[in-house]
């Protein structure tokens, strides 16, 4: 196994940091970096029991708060939402939100959430549209705040559109996990767009984490131990691929570097892996009306849309 990146700033004691889907994978080793280097982070999961697996994995367990929660059920969302709001008091605002969770093995047949939501886009991207959505209503986000939205190169490998984003009419595993992640990209982009309509310094980015494998990954006990099996699998991989350690700086990178200004990508060097540099997301990404659009789409189903002008008025 080749050596690990070495990224990020030595030390982030007193800043605040949520990441959704964080009880394992790229979601865990991000939030291992961050209190590894003193900051306090929120991680949430679907299992109670593999996120408490998780805080002690970090090492820093005395830093790191667990919210079991789903992100694909809106209803789950709103009532995790309110018991961030309601912890506000002691600790204040978030100084970075990872919005890290997805389904990356996507169901052979569509499958709808409790709401009825295809449930790839309900993870992948609903469910975080919701979640920034009552947490910029209750002014949970710092001023100069970083979003970071989970980009892919799936996008670029088949004709994602968004023409039928919940895929009624020809759903497969690969089209909802790609158009899943071009969703994400575009929120991402019409983001940073309303942040800075909104006069503000919230900073909304996509963070994009290579081919990032278990195979290539650490052990770390009850949080990810792969076989040896897929250790000599992924390893034959190892020229294209990297640990999802190394995937999970340019996360790091992206809600840490207060160099990065909104609406900026950050990818792997060699695009599917090394060092987190400044790239780009799919061209369709930066189309404004397709944000604008699919903005719209997202709130009528979420029932509200991130709203930074609160958190604007503040600066």
């Amino acid at each position: 196994m080749r050596a690990p990146i070495e990224y990020g700033p030595h030390d982030l004691t007193g800043r605040r940091y949520l990441i959704t889907g964080a009880s394992t994978g790229l979601g865990f080793f991000t939030a291992r970096s961050l209190v590894g280097r003193g900051a306090d982070v929120v991680i949430t999961g679907r299992s109670a029991t593999r996120l408490a697996a998780a805080a002690a994995g970090t090492g820093r367990p005395d830093l790191t708060t667990t919210l079991p929660f789903d992100i694909a059920e809106l209803g789950e969302v709103e009532v995790a939402a309110q018991t961030l709001l309601d912890g506000q008091s002691g600790g204040g605002g978030f100084d970075g939100v990872v919005l890290n969770a997805g389904v990356v093995h996507p169901p052979a047949d569509r499958e709808t959430t409790s709401d009825g939501i295809e449930r790839v886009f309900a993870t992948n991207v609903l469910g975080h549209f919701a979640l920034l959505s009552r947490l910029t209503a209750g002014e949970a986000l710092r001023e100069s705040a970083a979003v970071v939205w989970l980009g892919s190169i799936a996008p670029a490998l088949t004709r994602a559109h968004l023409q039928d984003v919940q895929l009624r009419g020809g759903y497969t595993s690969w089209n909802a996990y790609a158009q899943s992640k071009l969703a994400t990209q575009v929120l991402s982009i019409e983001g940073d767009r309303r942040a800075r309509g909104a006069g503000g310094h919230v900073r909304s980015l996509v963070a994009h984490p290579g081919y990032s494998t278990g195979g290539l990954t650490p052990t770390i006990a009850g949080v990810h131990e792969p076989s040896v099996g897929k250790r000599a699998i992924d390893g034959l991989l190892a020229f294209a691929a990297q640990g999802k350690d190394d995937g999970a700086l340019c996360q790091l990178r992206a809600v840490t570097d207060p160099e990065l200004r909104g609406g900026e990508t950050i990818v792997p060097a060699r695009l599917t892996r090394g060092r987190p540099v400044l790239g780009t997301s799919h061209w369709r990404s930066y189309d404004s009306e397709l944000g604008e659009r699919l903005w719209d789409y997202c709130a009528s189903l979420a029932g509200a849309a991130p709203d930074f002008s609160a958190i604007s008025a503040r600066t």
